[in-house]
């Protein structure tokens, strides 16, 4: 083979591998950003702001009808009860329970509750599902008030339904219409005794309520999910930012590890150790923090059950016995 062929063979090689070499630097650099958790904002720290407006203006209460084992139920509608509003919770609806029986005014401790199976970059819209978790509770005594989040399924555009999620400020503006409504419509309640409940993400949405709302006697979170960061990793968080805008902000500016310092008041954590839905890691982490500051934090552990079914047959009813103490 002539010298000059040769000298060209190798440049050609040459250049061939440089260029691999670049290629295969540039596919590293761009997957290591990809599984780098974006850079968040200041704002992500900072405490939501969930303004102490009136009640919505248009409100439709339903008549008190007796539903299953006597219980007295009557729906609020706020608007036309869709999930979406301007402003934030014009638009959503409440489910109020009472035992039967006279009841003095300001007698009962009351639980709100808002339905669980939220992505937690949405809003959640009540179901008839959602009775088995609130009506032990009425069974054992207590009111419950039920409400919707902003930004449900109703609507179909993926961003549409996080933007009104966001613009609730994570269920926060639905919680404290919920809470208003309980205080100033419900007089049966007392008011000093208002405990936010939930289980999965609802239990994510009572332990960031009880964070933000010093009108909150308690909290029990069954299998919250205390850091969204491990639910939404850097490669999913990555993928939907483009039409979730400032989602890695939002993430961490909803996870209760974020507010933590605010929670000041009693909780209880529930979580079957088969329950592989949420990590139990950093719900122990969470119970000893909260420990650790000297603040009354239980956490209940069971050794089976799957993430639903060992909320409904061991966590509420050692939700409620806590309770009980509480009450005492």
């Amino acid at each position: 083979m002539p010298a000059t062929i040769s000298r060209s063979l190798t440049i050609i090689l040459i250049a061939l591998g440089v260029g691999l070499l670049l290629i295969v630097a540039a596919c590293g650099g761009m997957l290591a950003w990809f599984m780098t958790y974006p850079t968040v904002s200041d704002k992500a720290n900072r405490r939501f702001e969930y303004a102490a407006e009136p009640l919505p203006t248009k409100m439709s209460v339903g008549e008190t009808s007796i539903i299953e084992g006597g219980v007295l139920f009557r729906e609020v509608i706020f608007g036309d009860g869709n999930g979406y509003g301007v402003p934030a919770g014009a638009n959503m609806r409440l489910w109020v329970y009472l035992p039967t029986g006279r009841t003095d005014i300001g007698a009962l401790p009351c639980v709100l509750i808002c339905g669980a199976g939220s992505t937690l970059l949405e809003g959640m819209r009540l179901g008839e599902e959602d009775q088995a978790e609130h009506l032990p509770y009425v069974d054992a005594g207590l009111a419950v008030i039920a409400y919707d989040l902003d930004g449900s399924s109703l609507l179909g555009d993926e961003t549409e339904r996080y933007d009104a999620f966001r613009d609730a400020e994570a269920g926060l503006v639905n919680a404290r219409i919920a809470l208003d409504y309980a205080i100033t419509s419900v007089p049966e309640i007392n008011a000093q005794q208002i405990f936010s409940v939930g289980h999965s993400s609802a239990a994510t949405m009572a332990l960031l309520l009880a964070a933000h709302e010093p009108r909150i006697a308690g909290c029990i979170a069954y299998a919250p999910a205390v850091d969204l960061k491990e639910v939404y990793t850097a490669v999913l968080v990555r993928t939907l930012s483009a039409r979730l805008p400032e989602l890695a902000d939002f993430i961490v500016r909803s996870s209760p590890v974020t507010h933590q310092q605010h929670l000041n008041c009693p909780t209880m954590i529930f979580q079957s150790l088969q329950d592989d839905n949420v990590s139990l890691d950093s719900n122990r982490t969470f119970q000893k923090r909260q420990s650790s500051a000297g603040t009354e934090c239980t956490l209940v552990e069971v050794p089976t059950g799957d993430h639903y079914a060992s909320m409904i047959q061991e966590g509420i009813p050692a939700g409620i016995e806590w309770l009980k103490q509480h009450l005492r």
